[in-house]
């Protein structure tokens, strides 16, 4: 028997002339790897993401995973754009949503690609790369991104956009000294504390679209002296209090309803401390604040220094 297996294994392995090697074929040429919009409707959402998100927004240190909007693929760009709920604001509190499904003005996208929003901003792209023909087309393409919208802000597949149950967003934190009643001020984003302080009440106000701040649960922070490192700290609870009212980080009025006392001196002075809070709605997993991606702004908003 094992002779025999071994004819078939050799008989197998022997060259047969009239099986060819395509690669032998000296005429042949590499695959043609050059991207075609090849079926994509324009003004469709892939013709969007094809021809203005990834060329032009995906470009490095912008929109390329490392804070939201994350345009490198079609799937992200749609899920940090419909419905999803913005960070920065006008100075009038225009906007909710980056999309708002059949309304371009209510939209903040269309905002950062035609004004600066808050006079220090910017308009959208703040560069171009080689690759994107922004510049030659930025009208047509403006348009056809308000089309998008109007028509319903359509997904890949066609399918008009459905509004869901979104994460808890946070809405300010405030801190007060030693029991006071003002709020400590801030180095443009963190938060100043004076050496001599020895207790710090930090505050949180938190958003949900269908469940109240105080009914959020897990309720927890982390603080830590790195700003991405929080796997390793301590995780302390967050107390849900009587709410109080104080300026949010839009600079409107908002309700404080979660809370920690806390001995700033364990930390070192001069060092800036991140902290990074969790909560959870009946809907999603606990929910980090901030992420990783958030922007660096927003991370910076979350820090304290001892000075």
């Amino acid at each position: 028997m094992s002779v025999f297996c071994l004819g078939i294994g050799l008989s197998a392995c022997k060259k047969d002339d009239k099986y060819e090697n395509p690669f032998d074929d000296s005429s042949l040429q590499p695959p043609d790897t050059t991207d075609s919009l090849g079926n994509l409707e324009k003004g469709s959402f892939a013709y969007i993401h094809y021809k203005v998100f990834k060329p032009t927004c995906a470009n490095s240190g912008c929109h390329d995973g490392t804070f939201e909007p994350n345009f490198t693929t079609i799937e992200s760009s749609y899920n940090t754009l419909v419905y999803h709920p913005i960070i920065k604001n006008d100075p009038n509190g225009t906007y909710t949503y980056r999309v708002l499904p059949g309304n371009p003005n209510l939209s903040v996208l269309m905002n950062r690609l035609t004004t600066d929003i808050d006079g220090l901003s910017g308009i959208m792209p703040l560069s171009v790369d080689q690759e994107s023909d922004w510049l030659d087309k930025k009208d047509e393409y403006i348009e056809d991104i308000r089309t998008w919208i109007q028509d319903g802000a359509k997904d890949m597949f066609g399918n008009l956009a459905t509004a869901g149950n979104k994460i808890p967003q946070f809405a300010g934190v405030v801190a007060f000294a030693n029991g006071g009643g003002n709020p400590l001020p801030r180095n443009s984003d963190d938060i100043s504390i004076p050496v001599g302080v020895n207790s710090v009440d930090l505050w949180f106000s938190f958003t949900d679209d269908s469940t109240s701040s105080s009914a959020l649960t897990h309720n927890k922070i982390k603080f830590s002296e790195s700003v991405y490192d929080n796997d390793t700290v301590p995780e302390y609870d967050l107390l849900v209090v009587s709410p109080i009212t104080e300026e949010g980080y839009f600079s409107q009025s908002v309700q404080y309803t979660h809370k920690i006392t806390f001995d700033p001196t364990i930390y070192p002075a001069d060092k800036l401390i991140f902290f990074r809070v969790y909560v959870k709605d009946p809907q999603h997993d606990v929910t980090e604040i901030p992420q990783d991606g958030s922007l660096s702004h927003i991370i910076s908003y979350f820090s304290f220094i001892r000075e």
